[in-house]
């Protein structure tokens, strides 16, 4: 399985996604502290203006098994700076079902990175047991909406004032797989397909 992958983004910029390991708190913490109000809501459903530490912690605590996770770094940036992470969570390592999370930093949504590392983790994640995914997207979040039905993912119940989804990973790489239009795109899949990272687009 690929462990890292160097692209460039739509515009240029050298990205490196990999899998996220506990020495990324630090950097972890930073990004989620520079979300807006209105991701941070969107995201832990929450109006606090501090993400709890333990949950920071929890998000940074991926050993592969119980919590398959991936990182996206802005290689242009000085300090490399964290944009974005992808989750899938359980207590159980034989239970083939995760709890799944994302969260970009304001700057870079809507930039095609989701989709990216959600092809990374559900890849992963297959190979650690787990085919479904399940999460709960606000209903006035309607980016994260968006996001559910162009990954394959099918709602269920709702709660509200969110909604939830199953993602079956099967569905979803196939779907994904089925959109690679993109170089980016093109890249994470030769790089599933082959298991092999890949270097940056010259």
């Amino acid at each position: 399985m690929v462990s890292e992958i160097r692209l460039r983004a739509a515009d240029g910029t050298p990205i490196l996604l990999r899998r996220l390991v506990p020495t990324d708190e630090p950097a972890l913490r930073e990004a989620i502290e520079s979300f807006s109000p209105q991701t941070r809501y969107m995201r832990f459903f929450s109006g606090a203006p501090h993400v709890p530490e333990h949950v920071i912690h929890r998000l940074a605590d991926a050993d592969g098994i119980l919590h398959v996770a991936w990182v996206a770094i802005d290689e242009s940036a000085p300090d490399h700076q964290v944009i974005g992470a992808v989750h899938a969570m359980r207590d159980d390592p034989k239970s083939p079902t995760a709890d799944f999370a994302i969260g970009l930093i304001d700057p870079w949504h809507s930039r095609g990175i989701s989709r990216l590392l959600i092809a990374l983790l559900a890849s992963e994640a297959r190979q650690v047991g787990i085919t479904r995914l399940t999460a709960d997207v606000l209903y006035e979040n309607k980016a994260g909406r968006a996001l559910m039905k162009s990954i394959g993912a099918v709602s269920g119940a709702t709660g509200g004032t969110s909604i939830h989804y199953n993602i079956e990973l099967e569905a979803t790489l196939s779907k994904l797989d089925a959109q690679k239009a993109s170089a980016p795109m093109q890249s994470v899949f030769k790089a599933i397909d082959t298991g092999a990272a890949m270097p940056a687009a010259a």
